[in-house]
């Protein structure tokens, strides 16, 4: 197998629009998913080099990582029914186009495993990041309801301000998002038509300080999908709608597939080919925690001990897999012994280090003829990932490639690119995830 040069795997998603609307009681819909790097992104940083693609994927990756192991301790400032929102979001992996309100109204948020609340800049604003398309105005639709205080839901963390429910979000480093909790129709574009979803719980958001919302974009918010109830996944309704599955298209210029993400009884897997590994719950976060046992590099196994990757009482460590992170991070200790090991690896097959490169610690030069670059091996509970070598590593298309790991302190995240080529289902009510290789450029709508 040769190293792919092209690196164009980031997605958002961006849903279809045409179409006249079905009635709220489907219970499947899917949604076309992008490239990030489109110019039709909301989010489209521009025309980068290869080498700034790069850079700006370790960016993101390492600001990912960082946020999520902030989140996930004991004594973090978000509670679990607080918005886990990425503070970054010009730094955000995917997007995905909404209709909200009625009439509705397009919004653009982010789609995020990793966050809870739906949430949407709205007006009246106190403080609204700049946004390029209109921002949401709940008096202009006939659908929009404000949670009274005296609703059940409104009890801790969420709190009642004069005469209104509200949320509030504070991070590390200053950065604070509130606003008021309401309930809304959401639309959904399915294929050649659209899916309404009566949402009981958002988050209106009229107030958002910080630096890192500083980005001008048409992205409004976030779109959480991670375990809690709080999130579209747990307002779906009937259990077996509370599932999704997508299925990460490599990128390859030469084609136009796109990657397809699918919810309730659209959410299936073919055949019975496929292995199933149990979420580790924990009561401090709603991530997808997985109990990752081991490593394996070319087929060797690191042997790592039962406490490596486990996740503590505390809500430290653990292992999560995301959506929104571009490469995998391995806590500190593992990811020294996995990167020596491609080290020792590399070097003995004769391919000299490359020290210089800012971005990636481990980074190889790139010779056309050398075909044997190894695979990479999650041994989960029940169920062993494997990573193809094209999806381990990265390269700037002309002199040098790099191993895509980074370190973390604690948390282990397995990012985007390790996901490519596989289909994941997630399922809420048997608490499992269930993947699969398989050629993601067949998947269709």
């Amino acid at each position: 197998m040769s190293l792919p040069i092209p690196i164009y795997f980031i997605l958002f998603i961006l849903l279809n629009v045409a179409g006249k609307s079905d009635s709220a009681s489907s219970k499947g819909f899917s949604l076309r998913l992008l490239p990030l790097f489109s110019p039709e992104s909301p989010m489209y940083p521009g025309n980068l080099s290869q080498l700034e693609r790069i850079d700006k994927l370790v960016e993101m990756s390492k600001l990912r990582a960082k946020h999520l192991a902030s989140m996930s301790v004991s004594n973090a400032s978000v509670g679990p029914e607080k918005i886990h929102l990425d503070v970054y979001l010009s730094r955000s992996l995917y997007c995905v186009e909404i209709f909200l309100g009625t009439p509705k109204k397009s919004q653009f948020l982010i789609m995020d495993t990793g966050s809870h609340l739906i949430w949407t800049q709205c007006l009246p604003c106190i403080n609204c990041f700049k946004q390029s398309t209109p921002i949401f105005d709940p008096k202009s639709s006939s659908t929009y309801q404000k949670i009274p205080c005296y609703h059940p839901l409104c009890t801790q963390p969420f709190r009642c301000v004069n005469g209104q429910c509200v949320y509030e979000s504070t991070y590390a480093d200053g950065t604070t998002s509130s606003g008021v909790l309401s309930s809304e129709t959401f639309t959904f574009p399915d294929k050649s038509s659209f899916t309404e979803l009566p949402i009981r719980v958002f988050g209106c958001a009229n107030d958002n300080r910080g630096a890192h919302f500083s980005s001008i974009s048409k992205v409004s918010g976030v779109l959480g999908l991670d375990t809690g109830k709080l999130s579209l996944l747990g307002q779906l309704g009937e259990a077996d709608r509370r599932r999704f599955t997508y299925c990460f298209v490599p990128s390859n210029p030469s084609m136009e597939a796109t990657s397809i993400l699918r919810f309730g009884e659209d959410a299936r897997m073919q055949g019975t080919n496929f292995k199933t590994t149990p979420f580790v719950r924990q009561k401090i976060s709603t991530h997808f925690y997985l109990n990752l046992e081991d490593i394996s590099v070319g087929g060797r196994r690191m042997g790592f001990t039962e406490e490596t990757f486990s996740l503590r009482r505390d809500g430290s460590g653990g292992c999560i897999i995301d959506t929104g992170s571009a490469t995998t991070h391995l806590a500190r200790e593992p990811y020294n012994t996995v990167t020596q090991y491609f080290d020792e690896y590399f070097t003995g097959h004769g391919l000299h280090r490359v020290e210089n490169i800012p971005v990636l610690e481990y980074c190889y030069q790139y010779v056309p003829n050398f075909v044997a670059y190894p695979s990479m091996t999650f041994h989960f509970q029940g169920a062993d990932l494997e990573v193809k070598p094209k999806n381990v590593l990265i390269s700037d298309g002309t002199s040098y490639f790099c191993v895509s790991l980074l370190p973390s302190e604690g948390v282990t995240v397995i990012g985007a690119l390790q996901q490519q080529n596989t289909r994941f289902l997630y399922e809420l009510d048997t608490n499992s995830l269930k993947f699969a290789p398989e050629n993601c450029a067949n998947d269709r709508l």
